[in-house]
């Protein structure tokens, strides 16, 4: 695989997981809405911490497999 088909795969799965991230950051603000306001901070902690662990635990098993099956050429 040539160096610049790596780095676009790479950069477009840093994008994507960016992505998840932020989307991830409306969907605990919207939970949390949803609940008293006593609540608001637990319910969002929740949520996010509920989110976020997968989706960076997914990003970087991508990118270990993204570095590990196609390296660049030198």
């Amino acid at each position: 695989m040539s160096e610049y088909k790596f780095s676009l795969l790479y950069h477009i799965l840093v994008v994507c997981i960016n992505l998840l991230v932020i989307s991830s950051i409306f969907v605990a603000m919207y939970a949390a809405s949803h609940q008293p306001a006593e609540n608001f901070n637990a319910i969002f902690f929740k949520s996010i911490f509920a989110l976020l662990i997968p989706i960076l635990l997914m990003g970087y098993l991508l990118k270990r497999l993204l570095c590990s099956r196609y390296k660049p050429l030198p």
